[in-house]
């Protein structure tokens, strides 16, 4: 059923025209009425018809005053003058404002039939279009979704196929960011908000979540390194807003073509894994990596384990043998002076301390076993003189490793 609205200062018009409707076009039509042109542009504000009988000469705002308001906010809406004054003035205006018809009263049956004919069969074929336009995005937004998703996996080599001719984006050049989120937006909503300001800040694409990690690769003109790390700052601080958490990232260096863009975002993905805290960015020129380093391969950013809880994990292990801090800063390819800042910013302790504590800790358990004597527990914490290892207990915990288990001995009788 369409909505129709006769707009006319004369009742009997208006309940005529409406009767002779109902007997002519039965059930097809739900009408309206106003006796001014004021009432005529609220009554379309509330009702929203789908067609509009609008006479000329009304009191206050007449008629066409009343159709150029209307056209403001809808443009499309079907509008028909309905007048006793045939003047040309009259007619060009009306055509000025996107009229439909311009009938002349006293109208026959038949002309108000064909002209709602007319109206309502363009009516339904521009919805029938609309909905096909919406079908048609809708499926563009699927298959561009899609694409987006298949070309960023591809970017971060966790697909091999796929034709670069069907790209989301041609790149010539850009640069890579690696993202890690702290924790995981609880909404499926706001990581399409991330997407969308990201989008609204430059030409990318964005990958889909991994883990807790997600990409994101820009287009650029531009050559200059320093540019991006500035900018990173301010995606970040918009992000963490969005994400409701903190975020950390790592930037690659601006790269040519799709080849470029892989090695863009290993280099990202390798800043990333060297980036300690959270609500910070890191250029990969940034980390003073070995000679001998390479990037690494993306799907370590995978991991939820950082760089220095690999390499505490590491120690924990090892801690008996005779590490050295070089040794452990060139196994996660950083010079040792980088490495020993980064871990004690880190940890809160020096590599020596944290070592150490690890072997006192490790001692106090073996120490209980009253089987192993205090020789053996030297040994096995990774101390080659008990002598040594009897100075260093007493310094951490101001008991001898004898006095240690005496006590634990009396308080477990």
């Amino acid at each position: 059923m369409y909505k129709l609205l006769i707009a006319d200062d004369e009742p009997l018009e208006r309940e005529g025209l409406e009767l002779m409707i109902e007997r002519m076009l039965p059930e097809q039509f739900r009408v309206f009425h106003a006796e001014n042109g004021r009432s005529a542009i609220e009554q379309v504000e509330q009702q929203r018809p789908d067609i509009v009988f609008m006479d000329i000469k009304m009191p206050g705002i007449h008629g066409l005053e009343a159709i150029a308001e209307i056209r403001k906010t809808y443009p499309s809406m079907k509008i028909v003058i309905l007048t006793a004054y045939d003047y040309f003035t009259y007619a060009k205006e009306a055509i000025s404002l996107g009229v439909n018809e311009y009938l002349l009263k006293p109208v026959k049956k038949e002309q108000i039939v064909a002209v709602l004919n007319k109206l309502t069969a363009e009516i339904a074929a521009e919805k029938k279009l609309r909905e096909t336009e919406l079908e048609t995005r809708e499926k563009l937004a699927q298959l561009y979704a899609l694409s987006e998703t298949t070309f960023t996996l591809f970017l971060m080599e966790r697909i091999d196929d796929f034709d670069v001719k069907q790209a989301p984006i041609h790149f010539t050049k850009g640069f890579a960011l690696a993202l890690q989120l702290e924790t995981l937006p609880k909404q499926k909503q706001l990581l399409e908000q991330i997407k969308d300001y990201a989008k609204s800040v430059g030409e990318c694409v964005c990958s889909p979540l991994v883990g807790h990690h997600f990409a994101l690769f820009f287009q650029t003109l531009d050559d200059v390194e320093e540019k991006t790390i500035p900018f990173a700052q301010r995606l970040l601080k918009q992000l963490e807003k969005l994400a409701q958490t903190p975020i950390k990232m790592g930037i690659g260096t601006i790269q040519n073509d799709v080849d470029g863009l892989k090695q863009s975002y290993k280099e990202a993905a390798t800043a990333l894994y060297y980036l300690p805290t959270f609500s910070r960015v890191q250029h990969i020129r940034d980390v003073p990596l070995t000679e001998d380093a390479q990037p690494m391969n993306p799907l370590a950013i995978e991991a939820n384990q950082s760089m220095m809880e690999q390499v505490e994990a590491f120690l924990h292990e090892n801690y008996y043998r005779d590490l050295s801090l070089e040794e452990v800063a060139e196994s996660v390819h950083l010079t040792p002076h980088y490495f020993s800042k980064l871990f004690k910013k880190q940890t809160g302790q020096t590599f020596i301390d944290y070592v150490t504590a690890l072997r006192i800790e490790k001692a106090k358990e073996l120490l209980r076993d009253e089987r192993l004597n205090i020789k053996e527990v030297c040994y096995d914490v990774g101390y080659k003189d008990p002598n040594y290892f009897s100075r260093v207990f007493k310094k951490w915990t101001t008991l001898t490793p004898k006095e240690y288990r005496q006590q634990y001995s009396n308080q477990a009788n």
